[in-house]
């Protein structure tokens, strides 16, 4: 299986927004999820950003998208309550943002490229580390990053207006 991982243009959005509807409705049957749900989070204002921005990027199968995330160095003000493991100040670290992989291709690697690919354009940013929160509903998705070499920082309450005051469990990339 050959995967294409590539910026997202403008005319992706549909696709884009369409992977995230199907994503959000096939996760809110699991037991843990990310709490994102259709039409509220990730929403059309997020996507069209980070497109426009070119922050989003696609994994691709046979021209379908398999996989999405966005990498940029916007963190929530709660990252400076974390106990990094580096000194890292805003703009010294890439986050990942809304990683999600289809159903359909789950446990194909998918999301383990995804992950390189974020730290790989991190670090050619010249930034010390890579970091994320993942929501507590969401913990099933913490081995997946330590057994890439992520350690956990710490728990914080983080407010996000989709899903309100959460804790979150937060990870770091040292570069």
């Amino acid at each position: 299986m050959e995967v294409m991982i590539r910026r997202a243009v403008a005319c992706d959005y549909e696709a884009v927004q369409a992977f995230y509807d199907q994503l959000a409705d096939d996760l809110e049957k699991e037991p843990y999820h990310p709490c994102w749900r259709k039409g509220v989070y990730p929403d059309e204002a997020y996507l069209r950003g980070a497109i426009a921005s070119g922050d989003l990027w696609l994994a691709e199968v046979q021209g379908r998208v398999a996989a999405s995330m966005v990498v940029n160095a916007q963190a929530n003000e709660g990252y400076l309550q974390g106990n990094w493991n580096t000194d890292a100040r805003p703009g010294e670290y890439g986050v990942i943002h809304t990683l999600g992989v289809g159903t359909a291709y789950r446990r194909r690697g998918i999301g383990r490229q995804m992950i390189l690919h974020a730290l790989h354009l991190s670090a050619a940013a010249g930034c010390k580390a890579v970091r994320l929160d993942l929501i507590d509903h969401n913990l099933p998705a913490a081995p997946v990053y330590t057994r890439m070499g992520f350690c956990c920082c710490g728990s914080v309450r983080l407010f996000y207006d989709a899903v309100g005051w959460q804790t979150f469990h937060l990870f770091e990339y040292v570069l």
